[in-house]
């Protein structure tokens, strides 16, 4: 079984305060897009994981950890053989390691005949983490609670998304750990995301929120760099995605999108060009 585990964007991401619980209380629209992790899974007899990153190969990989959940949920005593080819940057605000953590359970549930709702798959991907149910539906999404809480919106417009990824991984604990409370709006940036996706239209990027840019570029001064970037190539806007370092724009055709992404790539960026995606698995 191949399961190709898609990225994200935030088109917003919008925290209203601090929980009681520790966690941030987030509004977030996410959006999946063309670029994606491949997930070769088979039966065998014990769980085995390899990568064609090897530095990813350990135990605490989230395609290992939720194989480990599952086999410990439900008494499977089955292994499975786990290959997953990364294309997706690591810790680069894309959401690559909770879309492989979703593509697990996917595949287990069908491998293992586990017949899991899903409901019941939501609730172990929240378990190992916090962006993991997303991915489980993926498409267009309001995210709210720490970010687990998914409610599907229709399908936004074509478009296209220029990424500039940044080779320096940016720890998402330590860029939540750097929200201070003016860091916090009311929501109402996301809510208005919403209200355009649900009559099939795509907010203005102008009114795009992501608080977690401010303390993503304190911590990582060279996304301010890659945005301007960005912009001296011809975008209109340049956004932080989810906890960076990851900086990007959405356009309306490929070929404005391939032409900003070569302009990157000529100032020596790793940009390509990427269309929205909504592939969904259950």
């Amino acid at each position: 079984m191949v399961i190709d585990c898609y990225a994200k964007i935030n088109l917003t991401l919008e925290i209203l305060g601090k929980r009681a619980d520790g966690y941030h209380e987030v509004r977030s629209v996410m959006q999946t897009i063309g670029l994606a992790d491949r997930l070769e899974v088979t039966v065998a007899e014990e769980l085995a994981f390899t990568c064609s990153d090897p530095t990813l190969e350990t135990p605490d990989n989230l395609v290992f950890r939720a194989a480990r959940l599952l086999q410990a949920e439900y008494g499977v005593w089955t292994g499975a053989e786990m290959r997953l080819e990364k294309r997706i940057p690591v810790a680069a605000g894309l959401g690559g390691g909770s879309s492989d953590a979703a593509g697990t359970i996917v595949a287990l549930n069908r491998l293992w005949d586990l017949r899991l709702s899903l409901s019941e798959q939501q609730r172990l991907a929240a378990l190992l983490g916090s962006d993991v149910p997303f991915f489980l539906t993926g498409g267009t999404a309001l995210a709210t609670g720490r970010g687990e809480g998914i409610t599907p919106l229709p399908p936004l417009p074509p478009h296209w998304v220029v990424l500039v990824p940044l080779p320096n991984a940016l720890s998402t604990a330590a860029v939540y750990g750097s929200v201070i409370p003016s860091d916090y709006t009311s929501g109402v940036v996301t809510a208005d995301t919403v209200a355009a996706a649900q009559h099939g239209a795509l907010l203005t990027q102008t009114r795009w929120h992501n608080a977690l840019a401010r303390p993503a570029r304190a911590l990582a001064p060279e996304i301010m760099a890659a945005q301007a970037a960005l912009l001296r190539a011809g975008a209109p806007y340049a956004h932080v995605s989810g906890s960076g370092p990851t900086v990007f724009t959405v356009c309306q055709e490929e070929a404005e999108a391939c032409k900003l992404a070569a302009a990157l790539q000529h100032e020596g960026y790793h940009a390509e060009a990427v269309p929205f995606e909504w592939a969904r698995w259950v």
